[in-house]
């Protein structure tokens, strides 16, 4: 990333337009969108978080103002521009916005988008030149780049397809390739194992951060997630299955904001839903790691998660495909799989049968207890090929 690339925070209610805004900004060779927030309070939070260089700030949102956030963000995170984005040009919500900090507006609808992009330069340009200087120290400190670690969800559209298993093993393996910051986020909020997989109790979970979510930042974190002995950190699911009600869409979204500014590589282990909270991760992925079984029921399943995949707008090139117990093919053969699921670019986890369930039971993950077995040598090609898609390189054909 060039040290003039511009740092876009976008903030719309609707998820259609943060997501055709973020593909405008992320297609100029001078700007990125560090992240995306769906309200006023998210705008203030992942501003704070993230200092970006500029905030697409919507005018209409339902929590909290467009007007009312400006204010707190230009309060909160002084080295940014807000740009106001509204349908109205009505001139007391201008005066209003403008007494409230922000340094421009832009018109909806956008058209080609090259109004909207040209007030971004401008903006950005006026703030740099207008910025104070500062003690060469505070400098230094203010112009450190903010890590954006990846978020990789592991998917499996059926349960007990191996997904666990396999999250663990990856985000280990991430580790041990990149001797990078790794945390797996237990997002399986009723029956998720992560911790049994880890040999872990976790003394707290994500319950603890929910009372906290309007102030919540790293430090918060931090002190409510687990430290593996392999290296990697755990954010554990609720003690209870009952008690995961309690995690709302908004929570998820919070959070995996922030994670990724902590830790290289957030692996989430997801549950089997398409449920708002699993849509939030899904919304937020990075890269996305596919599992299924030999079967014809999981098959079906997986293709049915691409068909909601692709409506939703979830990029083909970011999925990975992992075939568990590959070599325990039951009447399917390679490729009706690839047909079924339309890709030939699966990853094959052989079974490790007693080996496995020994290890979670152990609590000592088999990519630790057994590096050379087939089955972790697996796994470590698909960290592999995880690094190369978030690193944005092209897959090669399978």
């Amino acid at each position: 990333m060039s040290e003039q690339t511009i740092r876009v925070l976008v903030v719309d209610d609707s998820a259609m337009m943060r997501r055709a805004l973020a593909e405008l900004i992320d297609a100029q060779p001078d700007m990125e969108v560090v992240d995306t927030a769906a309200n006023g309070h998210e705008a203030v939070r992942r501003a704070i978080e993230l200092q970006p260089d500029i905030v697409l700030m919507d005018v209409h949102m339902p929590d909290m103002d467009g007007i009312q956030a400006t204010w707190l963000v230009s309060n909160k995170a002084p080295h940014g521009a807000v740009i106001m984005v509204t349908s109205e040009e009505r001139i007391d919500f201008l005066q209003k916005a403008m007494a409230a900090g922000a340094h421009g507006y832009v018109l909806k609808p956008y058209g080609d988008g090259a109004k909207l992009l040209e007030t971004v330069r401008e903006v950005h340009g006026r703030a740099r030149t207008r910025q104070v200087i500062v003690p060469d120290s505070e400098a230094a400190v203010s112009s450190m780049p903010i890590q954006m670690g990846k978020r990789v969800s592991v998917f499996g559209a059926k349960g007990g397809a191996g997904k666990t298993s396999l999250a663990v093993g990856l985000a280990i393996t991430l580790r041990q390739q990149t001797s990078g910051s790794v945390i797996i986020f237990d997002a399986d909020f009723h029956f998720g194992d992560a911790a049994i997989h880890l040999d872990m109790t976790p003394e707290h979970s994500i319950l603890d951060l929910v009372p906290y979510m309007d102030a919540l930042d790293s430090t918060l974190i931090e002190r409510v997630v687990g430290k593996g002995s392999h290296g990697v950190h755990l954010l554990a699911r609720p003690p209870r299955p009952e008690q995961a009600d309690v995690i709302k869409p908004d929570h998820v979204r919070t959070i995996m904001s922030i994670l990724r500014t902590m830790y290289d590589f957030v692996v989430i282990d997801t549950q089997p839903s398409y449920d708002e909270r699993m849509l939030a991760v899904l919304d937020l992925t990075d890269v996305y790691v596919i599992v299924l079984a030999p079967d014809v029921g999981p098959v079906r399943d997986t293709r049915h998660f691409l068909d909601v995949a692709q409506t939703l707008g979830y990029p083909a090139e970011r999925m990975c495909f992992a075939l568990n117990r590959a070599n325990s093919l039951t009447g399917l053969s390679m490729n009706d799989i690839a047909s079924a699921i339309g890709t030939r670019r699966v990853f094959q986890l052989p079974s490790a049968g007693l080996a496995l369930s020994r290890a979670i039971n152990d609590g000592r993950p088999l990519v630790v207890d057994q590096p050379k077995a087939p089955y972790s040598r697996a796994v470590a090609a698909i960290a592999d090929h995880v690094r190369m898609i978030a690193s944005g390189v092209q897959a090669p054909a399978r």
